[in-house]
């Protein structure tokens, strides 16, 4: 198991725990996930910041991808690596504005991760995504650092390795320290369930809640259950272990336009949810992709109004 070094407030924290299952900081949800099928590829923007998406790229693929985006000005805002027949596949989303210096690495084991992190905090930028996705029975990582500023006071924490307890223990413990669960990656490595977590001091006092280890049908519950008190999605995370999909999600009061949320998705599927929602002016924020036997790829998504 591994953890994450961390800056706060510009003292350095080393902090070596693991965690189990994902605490609520406040209450619970709104409108219900509908399950909708789609697959997408390519993927562009109707209005406001122009952003792109791409799937079921190989590793060079996504490199070749991610070279063209960056060199025409864009930056990487969210990846998610799986497995496709015992090889690496990606799926990402860019987007046309770059505020503040970032980078981004894929395909980095836990020891090349950890590595990667503490040299890219010793530069000031610090972690803003993290993916862990199994391919075979290595665990690796992809993961997008910049040099924004913190929200709140600037403290942060970073996790990874964790076991299901230990990432309850830790989001325990930061929870009671003030913080708050910004992301959540379940993996599986040697066929146990683990876990990445990003923790921020938040500088609003929106309501959150937070969940892990759900089956599908347990996070179509939760999911109603939640959206039904208020709440919307802002985190969503598929993940295999043993043969069954789990999903890790995260949801809060802060106010938002119009939303949509899916899970399960075939490619095909979810390229056709892209297509409708992108044709009513919503753009993807969120896409997690991970892999049911060797070679059945799926989706969970979220769009977001405008």
């Amino acid at each position: 198991m591994f953890s994450l070094s961390l800056p706060v407030l510009g003292q350095a924290l080393v902090l070596l725990c693991s965690l189990t299952s994902v605490l609520p900081a406040a209450a619970a949800p709104t409108n219900p996930d509908t399950l909708v099928e789609s697959s997408s590829s390519a993927i562009t923007p109707r209005a406001g910041v122009p952003w792109a998406a791409r799937h079921g790229l190989t590793s060079a693929q996504y490199q070749t991808t991610f070279n063209s985006f960056v060199a025409s000005g864009y930056r990487l805002t969210y990846v998610s690596g799986y497995s496709y027949n015992n090889d690496a596949r990606y799926a990402a989303i860019w987007e046309k504005s770059v505020p503040y210096a970032w980078t981004a690495r894929h395909g980095l084991t836990s020891a090349q991760y950890q590595q990667a992190f503490d040299a890219n905090v010793a530069q000031g930028y610090r972690p803003k995504h993290v993916a862990g996705y199994a391919v075979g029975s290595t665990a690796y990582f992809a993961a997008i650092w910049d040099k924004s500023p913190a929200p709140g006071n600037g403290a942060w924490v970073a996790r990874h390795g964790l076991t299901s307890a230990q990432y309850q223990a830790e989001v325990d413990k930061w929870v009671g320290q003030g913080y708050r669960l910004t992301h959540v990656s379940g993996y599986a490595d040697g066929g146990q369930a683990r876990y990445a977590a990003l923790f921020e001091r938040p500088a609003d006092g929106y309501a959150w809640v937070a969940r892990h280890g759900l089956t599908s049908a347990q996070y179509q519950q939760a999911f109603n259950t939640y959206t039904q008190q208020g709440y919307r999605p802002v985190k969503v995370c598929g993940y295999v272990v043993g043969g069954v999909d789990y999903y890790a999600a995260i949801w809060d009061k802060a106010p938002s336009p119009g939303w949509v949320a899916r899970h399960g998705l075939t490619s095909a599927q979810y390229q056709a949810e892209v297509d409708k929602w992108v044709g009513q002016g919503y753009r993807l924020t969120v896409v997690s992709a991970y892999t049911l036997g060797a070679n059945q790829d799926r989706y969970a998504a979220i769009f977001v109004k405008g």
